[in-house]
């Protein structure tokens, strides 16, 4: 009977120290974010300077160094189609380093061999941002010869060589997007790969490539000049900002998937959850204001999302799979 009582005890004791345990281990994660940011905080982008997402990164810096009450730098590390600054903030151990950051952020788990991290368990889904519009475009002396979408694809299969896409690399999402959509389109073409936006934007007005995959708020500006020509919107519809460019079905018919830019936040993994979720309604409360809201909307040609931790992870899982089978019927293989 002694017995039985003392293991009782003792058993009751176990359970209401771990149980004190597991509360001191939530109550320190609520203090950490409580107390969170100590230093400046650092956001990192994976591409070079003039991407929408750089831009993006720069309005919000000075509305998050309000809340946080440190400074919020903005830091652009390009290379590999993206790899260099993802695997940076993996490797993040200050608990002060956020990846804004795209597909082009997952896809090299299924596109490159070698990948040193696995961007699925070694970063934590924050907060998706914004839904970015999306078109493909060409320049002024290529339009000459190919005024719609399929006058272009109909010149890409004129010459033997084709024509060159400009792109951020082979597992940035512009390329792989147009790779998807080629299946259908059947382009003759082949890409040519720069660090930067504004480098691919600089090659495709020097006619050193043909067309484009981007967001329009990036090649916007040289619409009026005729230096890039948008050709067709990747959407279900016309977008406002662009009422004159018709949809890939209506300028060729197409009637499969459409891929779409979204960026948003993450974090390095062991990132306490109270932290994740504290990030997340940080980032949330600076789009409350209309203005801001709309500012950013106009000028990067997108939509805020509408998310959150949990939200924006299981977006990433529904997309991979998507994105896999698409791969697989592409033949798309890791190299």
């Amino acid at each position: 009977m002694t017995n039985h009582l003392d293991r009782r005890g003792w058993m009751q004791s176990a359970t209401l120290v771990a149980a004190c345990a597991v509360a001191g281990l939530f109550g320190a994660g609520s203090a950490q974010a409580q107390d969170w940011p100590t230093k400046p905080v650092r956001i990192v982008l994976a591409i070079g300077p003039g991407s929408s997402g750089d831009t993006l990164a720069r309005m919000m810096a000075p509305r998050l160094e309000a809340r946080w009450k440190q400074p919020v730098i903005v830091e652009n590390k390009p290379g590999a189609g993206g790899v260099v600054g993802t695997e940076y903030v993996v490797r993040a151990t200050d608990g002060h380093t956020l990846l804004l950051g795209t597909q082009s952020s997952i896809l090299p788990k299924y596109t490159q061999k070698g990948l040193r991290f696995d961007p699925l368990t070694d970063l934590v889904p924050v907060r998706k941002v914004l839904n970015y519009q999306l078109v493909i475009a060409t320049n002024g002396e290529t339009a000459k010869q190919a005024r719609t979408l399929k006058e272009l694809i109909d010149l890409s299969k004129k010459g033997s060589q084709g024509l060159f896409l400009a792109g951020l690399g082979p597992t940035s999402v512009f390329n792989l997007s147009y790779a998807i959509l080629n299946r259908q389109l059947g382009a003759r073409y082949s890409s040519v790969n720069f660090n930067n936006v504004n480098d691919a934007n600089l090659a495709v007005m020097r006619n050193d490539a043909q067309f484009i995959v981007n967001n329009p708020a990036s090649v916007r500006p040289y619409f009026a000049t005729n230096a890039i020509v948008p050709l067709a919107a990747i959407g279900m519809q016309r977008y406002a900002s662009l009422p004159d460019v018709p949809t890939l079905q209506e300028a060729v018919g197409y009637s499969g998937y459409l891929p779409q830019l979204w960026t948003g936040f993450f974090v390095p993994r062991n990132t306490p959850a109270a932290l994740v979720e504290r990030i997340s309604q940080d980032v949330a409360a600076i789009f409350e204001e209309p203005e801001f809201r709309r500012q950013v909307e106009d000028k990067l040609t997108a939509s805020v999302a509408s998310s959150s931790p949990d939200a924006f992870a299981k977006d990433i899982r529904e997309e991979t799979t998507l994105w896999q089978d698409l791969f697989k019927s592409l033949n798309i293989q890791p190299e």
